[in-house]
């Protein structure tokens, strides 16, 4: 990888947010895609805390002929853990179900520690969990069928830990296989590494974003094993970088670090590729040698 646009051949960053949306964004579904086309990216997935991304996917995918792709999280303004909701997304040709983020039962009293996503979360909302006492809730049942029967990528959202190895589970017992952790360093989420770990084992893949230190996200891939980890930039505040700016400086930094050309490749173009099922990459990637035991 020897320049900027190399390192970010044939990446895709499943986790996006743009405009239009009820937070102020940096980019709009069309500029992130130009921007990521012009980087010599293979495609993006754009998400919002409350509309379906699919349709708003499709046009800018028509507008630009680059693979860009939506989804739909299940927060209460799509219904909260809403099959029906799932249904349409898959109908639409969205690629990824996001459980619960910002009306997760498990971010409410955290909320604090995101002021901007705190401000659209009406007073005293019940919070959403995909369980209760180790059991998975009945709609939540039908949404797993769903994206068994679509081929889905499931995402964990802002659920508890303890929610998410039981959602995973169930997900992986029913054949689901595209599971992802979502920013599992954000503070927000409450998760220690041994959660990280046991949700790693219970067949997700952890989702590394933009949140501390470049070194203690690269511990943190270390600590869980990059076989088991993916890099997307959770980008789109405006106070953020552009998410192709974030992207580069991530997987620059891990270079830095040591980690290898294989390994980055591996982190977010093979891993994000085959969540999605971008054509070309039908097949499970295989992970490749870790090449630093240790950070300098």
């Amino acid at each position: 990888m020897s320049s900027e646009r190399d390192v970010l051949s044939g990446a895709v960053d499943i986790h996006i947010h743009t405009a239009p949306d009820i937070f102020p964004r940096r980019v709009t579904a069309l500029s992130a895609a130009q921007a990521a086309q012009a980087a010599g990216m293979a495609a993006i997935v754009i998400k919002s805390h409350s509309t379906d991304t699919a349709a708003r996917a499709e046009m800018v995918r028509e507008l630009t002929g680059f693979p860009v792709y939506g989804g739909v999280c299940l927060n209460y303004p799509v219904g909260g853990m809403n099959p029906y909701a799932v249904l349409e997304t898959a109908r639409q040709g969205g690629r990824c179900v996001w459980m619960p983020s910002i009306n997760a039962a498990n971010f409410i009293p955290r909320a604090h520690m995101a002021p901007m996503l705190a401000a659209a979360i009406p007073p005293e909302v019940p919070g959403l969990v995909a369980s209760r006492d180790g059991v998975l809730l009945p709609e939540v049942a039908r949404i797993l069928d769903l994206v068994a029967e679509h081929d889905l990528l499931l995402c964990g959202g802002h659920l508890s830990a303890a929610d998410t190895l039981v959602l995973f589970s169930e997900a992986r017992r029913r054949g689901i296989e595209r599971m992802v952790v979502n920013h599992a360093e954000a503070e927000y989420m409450g998760f220690t590494l041994e959660d990280i770990k046991a949700l790693a084992d219970a067949g997700a893949f952890i989702e590394i974003t933009k949140v501390g230190p470049i070194e203690r996200r690269a511990e943190l891939i270390r600590a869980v094993g990059v076989a088991r980890c993916v890099i997307a930039t959770d980008a789109g505040p405006v106070s953020d970088p552009a998410p192709v700016d974030l992207l580069r400086e991530t997987l620059t930094g891990l270079l830095s670090l040591g980690f290898s050309a294989e390994e980055v490749r591996y982190l977010s173009v093979e891993v994000p590729s085959w969540l999605i099922q971008l054509e070309g990459h039908e097949r499970r990637p295989a992970p490749p040698r870790e090449g630093a035991a240790t950070l300098p």
